[in-house]
Protein backbone atom coordinates (compact mmCIF):
# COMPACT_ATOMS: atom_id res chain seq x y z
CA UNK A 1 0.00 0.00 0.00
CA UNK A 2 1.37 3.18 -1.11
CA UNK A 3 0.93 6.73 0.58
CA UNK A 4 -1.20 7.61 -2.50
CA UNK A 5 -3.77 4.58 -1.30
CA UNK A 6 -4.30 6.27 1.93
CA UNK A 7 -5.66 9.10 1.73
CA UNK A 8 -8.33 9.81 -1.14
CA UNK A 9 -7.57 12.08 -3.52
CA UNK A 10 -11.19 13.20 -4.53
CA UNK A 11 -12.68 15.21 -1.82
CA UNK A 12 -16.31 13.49 -0.46
CA UNK A 13 -19.50 13.89 -3.04
CA UNK A 14 -21.41 16.38 -1.82
CA UNK A 15 -24.84 14.49 -1.13
CA UNK A 16 -22.46 12.22 1.42
CA UNK A 17 -22.19 15.60 3.88
CA UNK A 18 -24.71 15.56 6.50
CA UNK A 19 -27.31 18.83 6.19
CA UNK A 20 -28.31 21.33 8.60
CA UNK A 21 -26.35 21.84 11.98
CA UNK A 22 -23.67 19.14 13.13
CA UNK A 23 -24.61 17.03 16.63
CA UNK A 24 -23.43 18.66 19.31
CA UNK A 25 -22.10 16.58 22.21
CA UNK A 26 -22.31 19.03 24.82
CA UNK A 27 -26.06 20.76 22.92
CA UNK A 28 -29.01 20.60 25.55
CA UNK A 29 -32.22 19.95 24.70
CA UNK A 30 -34.42 23.25 24.79
CA UNK A 31 -35.67 24.90 28.16
CA UNK A 32 -39.53 23.74 28.47
CA UNK A 33 -41.41 27.34 29.29
CA UNK A 34 -43.00 26.07 32.60
CA UNK A 35 -39.53 25.70 33.46
CA UNK A 36 -38.27 29.07 31.69
CA UNK A 37 -41.07 30.55 33.33
CA UNK A 38 -40.23 29.36 36.87
CA UNK A 39 -36.75 30.72 36.31
CA UNK A 40 -38.14 34.03 35.13
CA UNK A 41 -39.82 34.44 38.17
CA UNK A 42 -36.59 33.73 40.78
CA UNK A 43 -34.65 35.93 39.40
CA UNK A 44 -37.80 38.98 39.81
CA UNK A 45 -38.28 37.54 43.51
CA UNK A 46 -34.28 38.28 44.18
CA UNK A 47 -34.59 41.21 42.57
CA UNK A 48 -37.27 42.34 44.69
CA UNK A 49 -35.78 41.52 47.39
CA UNK A 50 -32.10 42.73 46.27
CA UNK A 51 -33.89 46.12 46.35
CA UNK A 52 -36.04 46.09 49.81
CA UNK A 53 -32.94 45.27 51.41
CA UNK A 54 -30.94 47.96 49.51
CA UNK A 55 -33.62 50.01 50.41
CA UNK A 56 -33.26 49.65 53.77
CA UNK A 57 -29.55 49.87 54.23
CA UNK A 58 -29.69 53.14 52.70
CA UNK A 59 -29.48 55.80 55.06
CA UNK A 60 -31.25 59.33 53.80
CA UNK A 61 -30.41 60.56 57.29
CA UNK A 62 -29.23 59.59 60.18
CA UNK A 63 -31.66 60.45 63.10
CA UNK A 64 -34.08 58.27 64.26
CA UNK A 65 -37.60 59.72 62.69
CA UNK A 66 -39.12 57.87 66.21
CA UNK A 67 -37.27 59.15 68.34
CA UNK A 68 -37.05 63.16 66.88
CA UNK A 69 -39.75 65.53 68.38
CA UNK A 70 -42.57 66.43 65.48
CA UNK A 71 -40.94 70.14 66.28
CA UNK A 72 -36.95 68.91 65.02
CA UNK A 73 -37.08 68.40 61.18
CA UNK A 74 -33.40 67.85 61.11
CA UNK A 75 -30.40 67.62 63.02
CA UNK A 76 -27.24 68.48 61.45
CA UNK A 77 -24.94 66.71 61.61
CA UNK A 78 -27.66 63.75 62.76
CA UNK A 79 -27.50 61.76 65.53
CA UNK A 80 -24.43 59.15 65.03
CA UNK A 81 -22.82 60.98 62.13
CA UNK A 82 -19.24 61.41 61.86
CA UNK A 83 -18.15 65.03 61.13
CA UNK A 84 -14.83 66.91 60.82
CA UNK A 85 -13.65 69.07 63.57
CA UNK A 86 -14.69 72.57 61.87
CA UNK A 87 -18.22 71.20 60.85
CA UNK A 88 -20.82 72.66 61.57
CA UNK A 89 -24.00 71.97 63.87
CA UNK A 90 -27.58 72.57 64.07
CA UNK A 91 -30.88 72.23 63.75
CA UNK A 92 -33.91 72.85 61.59
CA UNK A 93 -37.17 73.12 63.42
CA UNK A 94 -40.79 73.43 62.59
CA UNK A 95 -42.50 76.16 61.45
CA UNK A 96 -42.95 78.59 64.19
CA UNK A 97 -39.96 77.64 66.60
CA UNK A 98 -37.03 79.05 67.42
CA UNK A 99 -33.53 77.71 69.57
CA UNK A 100 -30.27 77.97 70.97
CA UNK A 101 -27.67 75.70 71.05
CA UNK A 102 -25.63 74.21 73.73
CA UNK A 103 -22.55 71.98 72.77
CA UNK A 104 -20.57 69.74 74.77
CA UNK A 105 -21.55 71.56 77.68
CA UNK A 106 -20.45 75.26 76.78
CA UNK A 107 -23.95 77.39 75.65
CA UNK A 108 -23.77 79.08 72.52
CA UNK A 109 -23.68 82.65 73.17
CA UNK A 110 -26.50 83.99 69.97
CA UNK A 111 -24.27 86.51 68.38
CA UNK A 112 -21.92 83.46 67.39
CA UNK A 113 -25.21 81.75 66.16
CA UNK A 114 -26.61 81.56 62.81
CA UNK A 115 -30.03 82.09 62.54
CA UNK A 116 -32.63 81.55 59.19
CA UNK A 117 -35.57 82.52 60.81
CA UNK A 118 -37.24 81.86 57.52
CA UNK A 119 -36.42 78.19 57.48
CA UNK A 120 -36.59 77.91 61.30
CA UNK A 121 -32.55 77.09 61.38
CA UNK A 122 -30.35 77.44 63.99
CA UNK A 123 -26.63 76.59 63.52
CA UNK A 124 -23.16 77.21 65.08
CA UNK A 125 -19.71 76.66 63.26
CA UNK A 126 -16.84 76.07 65.31
CA UNK A 127 -13.95 78.96 64.46
CA UNK A 128 -11.30 81.32 65.88
CA UNK A 129 -12.70 83.79 68.46
CA UNK A 130 -15.73 82.08 69.05
CA UNK A 131 -16.27 80.08 72.31
CA UNK A 132 -15.39 76.50 70.46
CA UNK A 133 -12.79 76.83 68.14
CA UNK A 134 -13.38 73.18 66.88
CA UNK A 135 -15.51 69.97 68.22
CA UNK A 136 -13.66 67.91 70.41
CA UNK A 137 -12.24 64.59 68.55
CA UNK A 138 -14.39 61.81 69.46
CA UNK A 139 -17.41 62.12 70.75
CA UNK A 140 -19.84 65.32 70.70
CA UNK A 141 -23.25 66.16 71.76
CA UNK A 142 -25.22 69.34 71.41
CA UNK A 143 -28.37 70.40 72.95
CA UNK A 144 -31.06 72.29 70.98
CA UNK A 145 -33.45 74.03 73.83
CA UNK A 146 -36.03 74.86 72.02
CA UNK A 147 -39.50 77.40 72.10
CA UNK A 148 -42.67 78.41 70.06
CA UNK A 149 -41.94 82.04 68.95
CA UNK A 150 -44.70 83.41 69.81
CA UNK A 151 -44.59 82.09 73.71
CA UNK A 152 -40.90 83.57 73.70
CA UNK A 153 -38.71 81.47 76.07
CA UNK A 154 -39.78 79.86 79.24
CA UNK A 155 -41.41 77.43 80.94
CA UNK A 156 -42.96 75.34 77.82
CA UNK A 157 -38.96 75.05 76.70
CA UNK A 158 -38.22 71.70 74.94
CA UNK A 159 -34.59 70.41 74.57
CA UNK A 160 -33.59 67.39 72.75
CA UNK A 161 -30.20 65.88 72.51
CA UNK A 162 -27.95 64.64 69.85
CA UNK A 163 -24.07 63.10 69.58
CA UNK A 164 -22.35 62.97 67.21
CA UNK A 165 -18.02 61.29 66.53
CA UNK A 166 -15.63 64.05 64.91
CA UNK A 167 -12.71 63.64 63.50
Amino acid sequence: MSADDALPSDPLPSDALPSGPLPSADRRPPMSDGRFRALIAVAVAVAVVAIVIGGRATQTGSQDPARTPDIVERLIPGAGDEVLQQFEVGIDLAPGYEGALTINGVAIPTGELRIVRAQNEVHFQPGEGKVITELLAGPNCAVATVWKSALGRGADDQTFRWCFEAA
